[in-house]
């Protein structure tokens, strides 16, 4: 008994041992592999949903960017309609205004004297024109003096006008100055 070959047997454990190895760390390497791809899937589905949070939030940035160019647009067509109606506020004011000093000039104007060429330039009126006598002349002057529209008038010039057919050989031609004076405040109601 003491001659018993055991050895086939160890040489047979030994190839079982090794194919339970091998097949167990071909079983832990497909199992690796296995997680390695779901790991990997799981974060290229992370990534993917981040992508499309981040698309997301970039659309939302351009529409954001396009309601704000619009705000923009918007502020600069008020503004430019603010400025239109500023002008067509001054220009009915100016309307007003100037039929306001033409009525006023007429007003002021005795009988005997009429304007032929009125000009307004950095606040001061110029007005030029033919009295029947000196006196007219005077008489307007005090006239615009008196007004609230028109400041102190100043005589620039006066000579005879002696070829006048109209007033005859007493006309006189002027040229005179005055400031504007602004229009007095009315009160408004509130």
């Amino acid at each position: 008994m003491s001659r018993i070959n055991l050895l086939p047997w160890r040489e047979w454990e030994r190839e079982r041992r090794n194919r339970v190895f091998l097949a167990r760390t071909c079983t832990s390497g497909a199992c690796a592999l296995v997680v390695a791809l779901l790991a990997g899937g799981y974060l290229d589905h992370l990534g993917a949903r981040q992508e499309a949070r981040a698309d997301l939030g970039h659309a939302r940035l351009r529409a954001l960017d396009e309601r704000i160019e619009r705000v923009r647009d918007v502020r600069q067509q008020s503004a430019r309609l603010a400025a239109r109606v500023g002008v067509l506020r001054g220009l009915h004011e100016e309307r007003s205004t100037v039929a306001r000093v033409l009525h006023e000039l007429a007003r002021t104007a005795p009988s005997g004297t009429h304007y032929e060429k009125l000009s307004y330039a950095g606040g001061l009126v110029t007005a030029s024109g033919t009295a029947e006598s000196a006196a007219r002349i005077s008489a307007l002057m005090r006239g615009l003096e008196a007004s609230e529209r028109f400041g102190m008038p100043t005589l620039r010039s006066i000579h005879e006008d002696q070829d006048n057919a109209e007033y005859g050989g007493r006309a006189v031609h002027f040229d005179l100055a005055f400031a504007l004076r602004p229009a007095p405040q009315r009160a408004t109601e509130g």
